[in-house]
């Protein structure tokens, strides 16, 4: 349902090219290019307005608020909606409290206890995972997407 959802955005930004979209999260930022880990130029706000020139793999290509340079976020943050100052209070936050303290602490035993018991999901496979290595070089060409097979 969520995929589908943002595959109507997707093909509604491609369509309205430039057109405006507006920002559905509380925060975003605008990056350089189009991944994670590339230089943030912008933060935008909720209810920002944007100027959109298309759109790939999840990404927007948008026009920076008050510039002529051009950056990219995430599709999923943006609606074709007008948000009124009414809606004000309901943007979503994109992740949950726990979720941003897993990211700040790591899946420790007590988290993955507490899953388990919960969900009853296998985690060997995560164990697994937990014992794999990789050299600096692998890393880097990891985070570069300039991955070698």
């Amino acid at each position: 349902m969520i995929g589908a959802g943002i595959s109507s955005l997707q093909a509604q930004a491609s369509a309205k090219t430039p057109g405006t979209m507006t920002v559905q999260v509380a925060k975003s930022q605008i990056r350089d290019a189009p991944s994670v880990i590339a230089p943030v130029l912008a933060l935008v706000e909720y209810r920002t307005r944007v100027i959109v020139y298309e759109s790939k793999d999840g990404w927007a290509k948008v026009q920076v608020p008050g510039s002529t340079r051009l950056g990219y976020m995430f599709l999923s943050a943006l609606t074709e909606k007008n948000i009124s100052a009414s809606d004000a209070g309901k943007a979503a936050s994109g992740v949950s409290t726990t979720e941003i303290a897993l990211a700040g602490k790591g899946f420790s035993d007590a988290v993955e206890q507490s899953y388990r018991k919960a969900s009853h999901v296998d985690y060997s496979w995560v164990d697994v995972m937990e014992h794999y290595e990789y050299s600096p070089e692998t890393l880097v060409g990891f985070l570069s997407g300039d991955m070698q097979q």
